[in-house]
């Protein structure tokens, strides 16, 4: 019974791997223009473009709209309030999909991987110059 659990557990992981490898340009493009005309952007926008690479090194599954959607809140950027909230709402829709565990690890990523402070392309705020992550007077 271990063996087979573990066997799921090996062609799973394997299975997410490839669909990640897969070229999801073009559904992300049409993906954001969904997004960014049916989202109401508040207050001031950044001085960059809103972008997304859907699930910013994590593979992208069913859940690559759930990627997108959490991607506009990360590139306008705000309080760490807004941030927790944000990364909640991406693990409650890719568990809502029907993975479970995969949202918990993509909230776990998240929540490390998407710090302001990181010069990455993916942190908290992208949409504003480094170090700035959020309209100006913005506190974390």
């Amino acid at each position: 019974m271990r063996k087979s659990h573990s066997l799921i557990l090996c062609i799973s992981l394997i299975a997410i791997f490839f669909i990640g490898c897969v070229d999801h340009s073009s559904e992300i493009s049409k993906i954001i223009e969904y997004i960014y005309t049916k989202e109401s952007v508040k207050g001031i926008t950044p001085p960059h473009a809103f972008t997304s690479d859907g699930c910013s090194g994590f593979p992208n599954g069913d859940w690559l709209e759930c990627c997108v959607r959490h991607d506009l809140p990360y590139w306008i950027g705000g309080t760490r309030e807004e941030r927790a909230n944000a990364d909640l709402a991406l693990k409650r829709c890719v568990s809502d999909k029907g993975h479970p565990v995969v949202a918990a690890i993509m909230h776990f990523g998240v929540r490390i991987g998407g710090i302001w402070w990181l010069p990455t392309p993916f942190r908290w705020g992208f949409g504003w110059d480094y170090p700035q992550s959020g309209p100006p007077g913005t506190v974390y």
